[in-house]
């Protein structure tokens, strides 16, 4: 997947609603500087969540969905006469954007495609430098005893993580 920058033109609002952004004060240029604040957003948690990122200010597809559904709830709710626009849909994309925002924050994300020319194991997979060690007597989930035998236990790789 790869990353590009986001346009006002990707946020997806109907023609009749782009007619109503657009006979409003200031809306469409609020709407640049929303989208702006929240691709910076989505850009500053990677950053400090150690992902590697562009330096044109795009961000990976897999990301997109995300910071366009943050960008219209958040810009709809700056105008209070709009709302007929903050449907329910539109409340749970911008939901599971927040629910993704916090996840990169806390480096829960899980892999984030790094952008092209950069190398990175950072970030990927929930990775930090981790020693995993069990030790005997494990916790009885994470070991198993082989049926009718009394051979040792082996780990369980289904088991419960180790705290």
């Amino acid at each position: 997947m790869p990353w590009r920058t986001i346009t006002v033109d990707d946020c997806k609002f109907t023609p009749t609603e782009m007619a109503v952004l657009q006979n409003i004060q200031g809306g469409t240029d609020g709407l640049q500087t929303r989208l702006d604040d929240t691709v910076g957003e989505f850009i500053g948690a990677l950053n400090a969540a150690g992902y590697p990122t562009a330096s044109d200010g795009s961000v990976p597809d897999q990301l997109r969905g995300h910071v366009l559904a943050r960008t219209q709830w958040q810009f709809l709710a700056d105008f209070p006469k709009l709302k007929s626009m903050l449907t329910d849909a539109r409340k749970d994309s911008a939901k599971q954007a927040d629910d993704m925002l916090a996840a990169i924050m806390q480096r829960k994300a899980g892999a984030i495609e790094a952008p092209a020319g950069t190398v990175s194991s950072a970030g990927n997979w929930n990775s930090e430098n981790r020693l995993i060690l069990r030790t005997h007597p494990a916790p009885p989930a994470s070991q198993q005893f082989s049926p009718g035998q009394n051979a040792a236990p082996y780990a369980n790789p289904d088991g419960p993580a180790d705290s």
